[in-house]
């Protein structure tokens, strides 16, 4: 469970919406379009981006947004088969194993999803871009509540 919510907070990351700078007008949990003044055209703001940074960035997060669907559908198909399993009056141990590794080996594919996503975003921001997102990310709230206190 935790690895799905590091997933989803760091796509949230990733597009840049978030409550703690959501822009004024920007209703919470929506996400934000080109020239929506939500989103990922606020994160292409606070880091100064170019046009044509923000046209990799907007293409980059419609490939991601595509792959990432698709395996967190899977991960729910699975969650729902153990939740079933689970809840049986006899429940089978063996499947719910079998379950538990196939959904951590889900968990793992969404990690590999979002780092790849990371480096592709890395390699489109310069030097002082990427200090910036940095330093945008290090105060955003982490799962299980502790935001920015928790560091390294």
């Amino acid at each position: 469970m935790k690895k799905t919510l590091v997933v989803l907070a760091a796509s949230a990351l990733l597009l840049g919406f978030n409550s703690a700078s959501a822009a004024p007008g920007c209703p919470l949990g929506v996400f934000g379009g080109r020239g929506a003044g939500c989103g990922v055209t606020m994160m292409e703001e606070r880091l100064g981006l170019s046009e044509k940074q923000s046209e990799k960035m907007d293409e980059l997060q419609s490939i991601h947004f595509r792959k990432i669907s698709s395996e967190r559908r899977v991960l729910a198909a699975m969650e729902r088969d153990l939740q079933t399993e689970s809840l049986k009056t006899k429940p089978d141990n063996k499947k719910i194993d079998q379950l538990s590794e196939k959904i951590g080996k889900q968990h793992a594919a969404l990690v590999r999803l979002r780092s790849t996503q990371m480096a592709e975003v890395a390699a489109i921001l310069t030097p002082a871009q990427l200090d910036s997102m940095r330093s945008m990310m290090d105060g955003w709230p982490r799962p299980g509540g502790y935001g920015g206190m928790m560091r390294k």
